[in-house]
Formats: C-alpha cells, structure tokens, sequence
C-alpha cells in the first residue's frame, strides 16, 4: 500500500496516514504568524531561553519547512523535522520553561505532546510501508516442483 499525498484523493483508509500529518501540520502552522510576528507570548518565551529574536525566526523557519513537507510526498522529512525541534521544544518545558507558560494551562505542553506522538506515527507507518514493500520483493514460491527434486 502506497501512502499518497494529502492533495490527491483517497479512500477511507488512507486516512489513517493523512490525519496524523494534519495535526501535525495544523498544530506548527498555527504557531508560525505568532513567532513571526513577534507576539508577546512568543518574545517571552525565546527570552527565558536566550534565543530571542533569531532563535525565533529560525525556529518559525524550520516549522514552517516541517509544515510544507508535512503535505507533500516528501511528508516523512516533515514528521522528522517535527519530532525534532518539537524534543527540543519539551525538553525546554521540562528544564527552563515549565509545563504551565504565561498561565496557558499547559496547552503549549500539551500540543507538543501530540505533535511527538503524531510525527512518531508517520515515522512508524512509513518505515512499515517499506519493510512491507521490501519484503514483498522477496516472495518465495514453495510450490515450485523444481526445488523439491535434488
């Protein structure tokens, strides 16, 4: 089974590879005109872990390279990107930040846990997809009359 791109049709059970990648992709991209803008919530916390402003703006640019990715065949670059800067992000939460930011009630937290989870199951469908691929390369006919005679 081939995992299509999000743009092409599908059927239903394609949505069980389409859906993660679009949590993924909603969660960062809702984030992006925050980091890039500049907003107060996004300043503060860059300046809590002494990134501000380039460490924003580079962060927001690899999102925003992870969000495009996330909807094109090119999608498992996207979910590790993802996992990627998302590990850095909760191992921040854990250290500098804290779970609860500027009184958000741990959603920051809590849309990193998802984004770890959902990047996780791309990788996981996606190397299965090619361990199945691979295999079926490799059928082997036990029936063939020929290699029973010796």
């Amino acid at each position: 089974m081939r995992v299509k791109p999000i743009f092409h049709s599908f059927q239903t059970r394609d949505l069980i590879h389409i859906i993660p990648r679009l949590i993924v992709a909603i969660i960062l991209a809702q984030t992006l005109p925050f980091k890039f803008s500049g907003a107060e919530e996004s300043v503060w916390i860059f300046e809590q872990i002494g990134w501000e402003p380039w460490g924003r703006y580079l962060i927001a640019s690899i999102e925003t390279v992870s969000t495009i990715f996330l909807l094109t065949n090119y999608y498992i670059f996207g979910a590790i990107i993802s996992l990627s800067i998302i590990s850095a992000a909760n191992f921040l939460h854990f250290t500098k930040l804290g779970f609860i930011v500027n009184d958000d009630g741990g959603l920051l937290f809590i849309l990193s846990i998802v984004v770890i989870f959902c990047s996780l199951w791309i990788i996981l469908q996606w190397n299965m997809q090619r361990v199945q691929n691979k295999a079926s390369n490799f059928e082997f006919d036990w029936s063939n009359e020929d290699l029973l005679e010796e």
